[in-house]
């Protein structure tokens, strides 16, 4: 991330940031937990009375990480899920307390007797490898997933050029955060650009990391244009002109018989 500055001014005061550079990334982002781990833990492996630990310690990362990278848990979602949890815990309890019928004892007993083993050299080996396409899709979202937002334009840029760009106007930039899991691990979520009145999405920029701490520098850019109603109406008759255009277009080709 770039965070350019004007030069202060005569008075002696800075003046805002003029731009904010960031990257989008794929999914792949989010397996940073068990590349770390795999690293951290190599060291400690052969160590008996942390091995269990560390097992668990490493499974559970795994799960965590297919998950995000697999399933969307919105915030409602989650919230479900805790309440979902919270039950059966009670009713288990209630099993041991009314019932006599230890549950969870069972199914700890259970993965107990499994005593999974933590190999160092696994964790290496899965951290090694991962590397090498974590470090790619690093290197290609730079190149081909950079967003450039000043007080007055946004724009997309891939390998040199600039393929997606738009007036900043009198549109509204907010953030999204679809999955809770992506947010745990990198605080990421999507900036959502919408038009002039908030109703209709212009575009989407999903998986950008440390969210909350761009949007609030995007506000401060946002903020040296001020957006007035007769903004707002002119971005409108240009957006309606754009449509009408489309629309005569379409009605002026002969088509094909």
């Amino acid at each position: 991330m770039k965070w350019f500055k004007r030069q202060p001014a005569s008075t002696g005061d800075a003046e805002p940031p003029i731009q904010l550079v960031f990257y989008s990334y794929p999914k792949l982002l989010f397996t940073w937990p068990l590349i770390v781990v795999g690293y951290l833990m190599y060291p400690f492996a052969d160590w008996q009375w942390g091995n269990p630990i560390m097992a668990w310690i490493w499974i559970v990362l795994l799960i965590a990480t297919i998950a995000t990278m697999g399933l969307d848990l919105p915030r409602n979602a989650a919230a479900f899920w805790v309440v979902v949890v919270v039950a059966i815990l009670f009713i288990g309890f209630w099993l041991k307390d009314v019932k006599q019928f230890n549950v969870f004892g069972d199914i700890y007993n259970f993965f107990r007797r499994l005593a999974p083993g933590y190999s160092g050299g696994l964790g290496l080996s899965v951290s090694i490898l991962l590397t090498i396409p974590y470090i790619v899709m690093w290197i290609w979202s730079r190149i081909n997933d950079q967003w450039r937002f000043t007080h007055n334009e946004f724009e997309h840029r891939a390998f040199g050029k600039v393929d997606w760009a738009a007036a900043r106007g009198a549109k509204t930039v907010r953030t999204s955060y679809p999955d809770i899991l992506e947010a745990i691990f990198c605080l990421a979520g999507d900036l959502v650009i919408y038009d002039a009145r908030a109703r209709s999405v212009i575009r989407r920029i999903p998986n950008v990391p440390l969210l909350p701490l761009k949007k609030r520098r995007i506000d401060q850019l946002l903020e040296m244009t001020r957006v007035t109603t007769a903004a707002i109406a002119e971005e409108e008759e240009s957006e309606s002109e754009t449509l009408g255009d489309t629309a005569a277009t379409d009605d002026d080709d002969p088509g094909t018989i």
